[in-house]
């Protein structure tokens, strides 16, 4: 079973969700492609609504929160150097759906993904009728290489690398964290 891209994010998830801090696994950060995963995933997924950081100082991606309630501080932390993670637009994902569709030899196959993309929750719909049809795995590697390659881009455009075991930026994207008027804070 090669589900494991899909398995992953998953992982990530309930790790997010579930975290004391809502920080993403930095164990998977220690090398470039696993820094590139976690930042396809923040860049993509859609159900962490929270504003999210990439967090040089820490060397870890980071939701903001106000404080963790196990331990009393704040992320991130007063000081920290970031750069703001803006989410990929839907309509990007829906293309890549679309795309697939395209990609797709088979015509009844390929009819099948346009008509789930056409459904009230289009994202749900082509994910099942891509299972229903047997294209399920060609889906997630499909859209695992893009969202990697989202992230590649997203770290040119940001002047951030992976050297020597560590997150580094240009500086042209980072700004030093104050939590100094938190009512600025109130609305992320």
């Amino acid at each position: 079973m090669k589900k494991e891209s899909h398995v992953a994010n998953d992982i990530n998830k309930n790790h997010i969700q579930n975290s004391n801090t809502d920080q993403i696994s930095s164990e998977r950060n220690q090398t470039r492609k696993g820094f590139i995963e976690e930042l396809a995933f923040v860049l993509t997924d859609h159900d962490i609504m929270e504003e999210q950081y990439l967090n040089l100082t820490q060397q870890m991606l980071s939701v903001v929160q106000r404080r963790d309630y196990s331990w009393g501080k704040k992320w991130p932390a007063e000081g920290d150097e970031v750069i703001r993670v803006d989410k990929i637009p839907t309509w990007k994902s829906y293309n890549q759906m679309e795309a697939f569709a395209d990609s797709i030899d088979d015509e009844r196959i390929s009819r099948q993904l346009y008509q789930a993309l056409e459904k009230r929750h289009p994202f749900g719909e082509f994910r099942y009728a891509a299972e229903r049809t047997g294209v399920i795995q060609q889906w997630y590697d499909w859209r695992s290489r893009w969202q990697e390659e989202q992230a590649e881009e997203w770290m040119r455009e940001n002047g951030v690398d992976f050297k020597d075991g560590r997150i580094v930026a240009d500086g042209k994207h980072t700004f030093t964290w104050s939590w100094d008027d938190e009512e600025d804070y109130d609305n992320l």
